[in-house]
């Protein structure tokens, strides 16, 4: 059983995916994790999305065959006063085209390489939330408390 983490909203992620297939799994892992997941099929309908309202988190599916998704990508983090806050997860099946650091290098702030299993996904965004000091979906993503015993 996944312990989860109370929050005082569901986490909104925007999920740029075409595969209807690929979509129907995320959207089952999301509402695992009673977050909110809202879909675009194109770079060019996230970015529209990206500008208007607030997201906590995007997964963009960089498909070799759509270049598309990088220009989104730049747009998104060129958003005034909310695109560099933002975690940008690039989400690929194709491991060996870059590592996660040319991935990093290039302003994402993180890789996701599929297929996409649950408990992996899982802890890929909680990793995430730590890094931008966001609370972790998973309680037992917290560090334990420290306890001194020299009190």
């Amino acid at each position: 059983m996944i312990a989860l983490e109370s929050r005082p909203r569901a986490l909104r992620i925007l999920c740029v995916e075409e595969d209807d297939l690929e979509r129907k799994l995320l959207q089952a892992c999301m509402d695992v994790i009673r977050t909110e997941a809202i879909f675009a099929r194109t770079a060019a309908d996230a970015v529209t999305y990206f500008r208007k309202h607030p997201v906590d988190m995007v997964f963009i599916d960089i498909d070799r065959h759509a270049p598309g998704e990088l220009g989104g990508f730049r747009r998104m983090r060129a958003t005034p006063a909310r695109g560099s806050k933002v975690p940008i997860l690039a989400v690929t099946d194709n491991d060996c085209r870059w590592s996660e650091s040319d991935y990093r290098d290039a302003g994402f702030s993180s890789l996701f390489v599929k297929p996409i299993e649950p408990s992996r996904l899982f802890r890929k965004i909680d990793d995430v939330l730590c890094e931008y000091h966001m609370p972790p979906l998973l309680a037992a993503s917290r560090p334990a408390p420290h306890v001194s015993h020299f009190a």
